[in-house]
């Protein structure tokens, strides 16, 4: 009661607010309505980087000549059918050999959800290995080049241990795995000091998810804090000498500028770190780093199945949903 009541309205707003548009992301009747409308929406053009392997290649090449670096992710979440499962580690694969070809990183981040983790541990072991095996032969050690990474992101806070034990496993059996953790956990900072120690790489964000309060920061300022508390923690001297390799994901123009000056005073050099956004969001900010030297990387999404990871942007901001009613009564012409 004493957390709650030092909630501002605005905030107990934002959550009521994630959450409906979670259970909107997920509802299947809404699904189907919505995706009547299909890819002439603008919300999916806004966020969606290809309809297809081929066109997300095309794209990444296009934002490589700009210097952005690009994480692949084939859309499907919750999966629940083991056939949608294998098309989707069809379609990871398949895209892997696309990138090669062209030069481009292999950077592939992948949901565990999507892979078998809701059918069976031994099916979402059997794909994470193959395609984290795939990436490590077509990539090989080509240091200099290109990054060549498997990224684990991370989803609800109950699959946080299995999330992270899968890491564990692909890591010390030697495939190029990385892994995302949210600040909005209060057991991030423990979790990031052993993965400091494994001199892993770590892609921190906020966390979109609105998990318990009993495990997680419920106030932004307190997220904001924790955050860079994280990051700090990631720029250490200690992180430096493991081999650990930041990845700060996030659109807040405030929070990159005062984790680049930390980086730059503690004599980090710029393609020790990189910073990382979503595909679509914040396209000045983007510029700017860019611009400043800084290596940048957008979160690509590619496929059909666009519905679930539009709405949970619409619930991270706002103000998407003016875009998503904007581009629907374009397209149906209303």
């Amino acid at each position: 009661m004493v957390a709650l009541l030092r909630l501002t309205k605005t905030e107990l707003m934002m959550g009521f607010w994630q959450k409906t548009m979670i259970a909107v992301a997920c509802s299947k009747p809404l699904r189907h309505a919505g995706e009547a409308v299909g890819r002439k929406t603008g919300l999916a053009a806004q966020f969606v980087s290809g309809a297809d392997g081929a066109e997300h290649v095309k794209r990444t090449q296009e934002l490589a000549k700009q210097g952005i670096r690009v994480s692949s992710f084939y859309l499907g979440e919750y999966v629940t059918d083991p056939a949608q499962v294998a098309e989707t580690v069809d379609a990871i694969t398949a895209v892997i050999p696309k990138l090669d070809r062209v030069g481009l990183d292999i950077h592939v981040s992948i949901d565990p959800s999507q892979l078998g983790y809701m059918q069976d541990p031994a099916m979402l072991d059997d794909n994470a290995h193959k395609i984290a095996g795939l990436i490590r032969d077509v990539g090989g050690e080509k240091a200099g080049r290109r990054c060549c990474r498997m990224m684990i992101d991370m989803e609800d806070f109950d699959m946080v241990d299995d999330t992270l034990a899968l890491h564990d496993r692909l890591l010390e059996a030697g495939y190029p795995v990385a892994q995302t953790l949210q600040a909005r956990l209060l057991r991030t900072e423990a979790d990031m000091a052993r993965k400091i120690a494994q001199g892993a790489m770590i892609r921190l964000v906020k966390g979109a998810m609105a998990p318990p309060d009993h495990v997680a920061f419920t106030r932004r300022r307190d997220i904001d804090e924790n955050y860079l508390k994280l990051a700090s923690m990631m720029l250490s001297d200690e992180a430096r000498l493991t081999g650990f390799m930041p990845v700060f994901g996030s659109h807040h123009r405030e929070l990159v500028e005062y984790i680049a000056k930390v980086a730059d005073e503690r004599g980090w050099e710029r393609e020790a770190f990189e910073f990382e956004m979503l595909y679509g969001v914040n396209q000045p900010l983007q510029r700017d780093l860019v611009s400043l030297g800084y290596r940048l990387r957008l979160y690509a999404p590619f496929g059909a199945d666009w519905w679930a990871y539009a709405w949970r942007r619409v619930g991270e901001n706002p103000r998407n949903l003016g875009l998503l009613l904007r581009s629907r009564l374009n397209a149906t012409g209303l």
